[in-house]
């Protein structure tokens, strides 16, 4: 199958190489790319926190690369979304790392049943735009959070011609999308007739229900959602 990638390009590059061993031929067209703020991620990692919080392995790009100052956090409990993020905080060294396994709502519910002390606050290393289903869990468990912006995702413009050449001028057989802001720049590109027959016999592979939502006509009775919220989930469909 080819199959349309829209992460980040590094995002993309990895997922890339897994379609490629399953023996399909990604094509990655990414819809944006992350500013990094680290110096957000330093103060707030500064401050008094019983524990961090990341919904998105994006986060950690923009932790200290200063061993040394890293160090002092590593054993802080990390809470993750799911098993890829959670896997790039051990990478990065964090050793008490525990995964949810779901969604942000799922995340908050994991945290609530941490057996920590919440005289200090979590810290959340989010991004921009995000979903706030983390934050509102934190507040429906009564834990004390700080939210820093880590990252900003700023989208990639392109034409009708420049997809068409990004795709080579052949068609496609998935997309996938792995979040609502992704689907939604994705049906805001300027897509023209040439463009849409490419995508004729595409089916769009979401990553949860509130991203299916945002596929418009004429492919939104081609999509399907991931059994589970995580990129194994959106590959069983394939």
């Amino acid at each position: 199958m080819r199959v349309l990638v829209t992460r980040t390009q590094s995002a993309s590059r990895k997922t890339a190489e897994r379609l490629a061993a399953l023996g399909h031929e990604p094509v990655i067209l990414p819809l944006a790319q992350a500013q990094h703020h680290p110096d957000a991620v330093l103060s707030g990692m500064t401050r008094p926190h019983a524990a961090l919080a990341i919904t998105s392995a994006e986060a950690l790009k923009a932790c200290p690369t200063d061993s040394q100052v890293l160090r002092p956090h590593l054993e802080t409990p990390l809470f993750a979304v799911g098993a890829a993020t959670a896997t790039a905080a051990r990478a990065l060294g964090f050793s008490n790392v525990t995964s949810a396994d779901g969604d942000g709502e799922a995340l908050s519910a994991c945290i609530a049943q941490a057996a920590i002390d919440w005289s200090k606050p979590l810290l959340y290393l989010a991004g921009h735009p995000r979903k706030a289903s983390l934050e509102q869990g934190l507040v429906r468990h009564g834990i004390p959070a700080v939210t820093v912006e880590a990252y900003r995702m700023q989208p990639i413009d392109y034409s009708s011609e420049e997809i068409i050449e990004q795709l080579a001028g052949k068609g496609i057989d998935a997309v996938l999308l792995y979040s609502a802001e992704t689907a939604r720049r994705f049906f805001a590109l300027p897509i023209k007739t040439e463009v849409v027959d490419l995508f004729a016999g595409a089916q769009f592979f979401c990553l949860s229900p509130d991203i299916a939502e945002k596929v418009q006509e004429p492919f939104s009775h081609k999509v399907s959602i991931a059994p589970k919220p995580d990129e194994d989930g959106l590959f069983s469909l394939l």
